[in-house]
């Protein structure tokens, strides 16, 4: 505030209408740091020109300040676990102080690798969405993406005995506050996880879940249903994942009646 009201008072000593599109101009803010910030430090200038430069760019529309430049941003990527990471993750969860420990990380393996949810859904489930259907246990998903998904071995062993041992309760053994912005970082803040154990990351769970069964060549609008998707781009990221095909077995599909 010091920095603005300073460059104001001098403009208004100079003449100039205080119209912010006339005064935070780059020529005015280049003119006061030359005319009138000569007294100070070389650094204490440049502070003093960024501060005016940057406020100036956010206050006009018209005003000549180049456009920000976009932040960089990595190439996204969605890592699916590989087998020894999976075996790891399972092995830490099975090795939980606690029985609530237990319960909750190999509860949230168990979703994510096995129906593959999504982390609000994981989050929502309880035991009683838990159902059978055509002999196999299935996780029923309600909401926007309303959907039945057979939970994949061996992972609904686990579900099943949840579902056994805590009848309408919470999946995960926990319920987030309406408030929270990082419910599953306060689910795992009492979890044992040792240095070797893999980064849990509720997508790489899912991505690991897909994978698998684009390895088991399960029909593609099928696993779009079963995933809730309505675009290919998830499946996008996975291909580089999938093991290649020999050419024989390839034209064999391909030229198949």
């Amino acid at each position: 505030m010091r920095t603005l009201s300073q460059f104001v008072v001098w403009a208004h000593c100079q003449g100039m209408p205080l119209d912010r599109e006339a005064i935070f101009t780059p020529d005015m803010v280049e003119r006061y740091i030359a005319v009138a910030c000569g007294h100070l430090a070389e650094s204490s200038r440049a502070t003093r020109r960024s501060d005016l430069r940057r406020f100036s760019a956010a206050v006009t529309r018209k005003a000549p300040w180049p456009p920000r430049a976009q932040r960089l941003r990595g190439d996204y990527a969605i890592v699916p676990y590989t087998p020894a990471e999976v075996a790891r993750l399972l092995e830490v969860a099975a090795h939980q102080r606690t029985a609530l420990q237990r319960r909750r990380l190999s509860a949230l393996l168990a979703i994510g690798l096995g129906t593959g949810a999504y982390p609000r859904e994981a989050r929502s489930a309880t035991t009683d969405d838990l159902v059978e259907r055509h002999g196999r246990l299935c996780l029923r998903i309600p909401g926007d993406r309303t959907r039945l998904v057979p939970v994949s071995p061996p992972h609904n062993v686990t579900l099943d005995r949840i579902r056994v041992e805590g009848p309408g309760s919470s999946i995960l053994g926990f319920v987030a506050k309406g408030w929270d912005r990082a419910p599953l970082g306060h689910l795992l803040e009492d979890i044992d996880l040792p240095p070797d154990c893999p980064d849990l990351k509720a997508h790489r769970l899912r991505a690991t879940w897909l994978l698998q069964h684009l390895k088991n060549r399960v029909h593609l609008n099928g696993l779009a249903q079963m995933a809730g998707v309505t675009s290919w781009k998830t499946f996008g990221h996975l291909m580089a994942y999938l093991p290649p095909i020999d050419e024989a077995s390839l034209f064999e599909e391909l030229t198949r009646r």
